[in-house]
C-alpha cells in the first residue's frame, strides 16, 4: 500500500512538472512593429546595450487601448542622465555612465537588466521619450501605427542598428522577433521625418521573455513534491 502511495505521488509530481514545461513556450504572441501582446502573463527581461546621438532619452513601456496610449506603472526601463559618456565620440552612451535604471524591477543577478510583467491579452508598445536641445522631441514607438508621419517605422527587431549616421540596410524587414528563443536585440531611431538618418542605433536593448507559471501549476508541483517528501520520511522510519 505504501509503495503504491509512493509511486502515485511520484507520478503526480512528474505530471505537474511536465505540465509546466510543456505550457511555457506554447503561447501565441506578437512582438514587433505591429505591437506587443502575449496570450499569457509574461515576464520580459530587458538589458541595456548602448545609445548614440545627442538626445537624452528614457525607454518606457506603454499600454495601448485603441488610440489611447498611457505609460505603464513602473514601466520606465532605462533612462539617460547624460546625453553621452564623457569624452565619447558619436555621442555614445553606456550603462553606468550615461544611462541607468528606470523605475522597473531590477534583475539583481544580471547587470544593466530590468524586468517587466506583460499581462495576458493586453496590448503594449515600447516608447522612446527624448529631450532634444531645449525642447522635447516627439516620442517614437516600437509600434508603427502610433508614430506620426503616416505610421513610420522607428524601431527594428533582431538588430542593434547600423553605423552611426548611416542608413541601416534592410531595416524594413526587421519588423518582429521571438523573445522566447533567447535575447533578441531591439533598437530605435529617435528622429522622425526628413531629419532621420535611419541608422536605428539611437537606443538599443535586448529582450528575453519567460512565461509566468500559473498558480494552479505551481501549486500542483508543490503538492506533489510535499507528498513525495512525506512518503519518503515514512519509508525511512519504517526501515530504521
Amino acid at each position: 500500500m505504501k509503495n503504491h502511495l509512493f509511486a502515485s505521488l511520484t507520478a503526480t509530481a512528474a505530471a505537474a512538472t511536465a505540465m509546466l514545461s510543456v505550457s511555457a513556450p506554447a503561447q501565441a504572441f506578437t512582438f514587433g512593429n505591429g505591437g506587443i501582446k502575449f496570450a499569457n502573463d509574461t515576464l520580459v527581461n530587458f538589458t541595456f546595450n548602448q545609445s548614440f546621438g545627442s538626445f537624452q532619452s528614457t525607454l518606457k513601456v506603454f499600454e495601448v487601448d485603441g488610440t489611447k496610449v498611457s505609460e505603464a506603472k513602473n514601466g520606465a526601463l532605462f533612462t539617460e542622465t547624460m546625453r553621452s559618456d564623457k569624452g565619447s565620440t558619436d555621442w555614445k552612451g553606456t550603462f553606468g555612465k550615461a544611462a541607468t535604471y528606470g523605475d522597473a524591477t531590477k534583475v539583481a543577478s544580471t547587470p544593466a537588466t530590468v524586468s517587466f510583467k506583460f499581462l495576458a491579452n493586453k496590448v503594449y508598445s515600447l516608447g522612446l521619450v527624448s529631450m532634444g536641445w531645449g525642447n522635447m522631441a516627439p516620442t517614437v514607438y516600437s509600434t508603427n501605427s502610433l508614430n506620426p508621419w503616416g505610421g513610420s517605422q522607428q524601431s527594428v527587431f533582431g538588430s542593434q542598428g547600423g553605423v552611426e549616421g548611416k542608413k541601416l540596410n534592410g531595416y524594413e524587414k526587421l519588423t518582429s522577433a521571438n523573445p522566447f528563443a533567447g535575447p533578441v536585440a531591439l533598437s530605435f531611431e529617435d528622429t522622425i521625418g526628413g531629419a532621420s538618418d535611419k541608422d536605428f542605433n539611437d537606443f538599443s536593448v535586448t529582450a528575453k521573455a519567460e512565461e509566468v507559471p500559473e498558480p494552479f501549476t505551481m501549486g500542483g508541483i508543490a503538492l506533489g513534491a510535499g507528498g513525495l517528501m512525506a512518503a519518503r520520511r515514512r519509508k525511512n522510519r519504517k526501515n530504521a
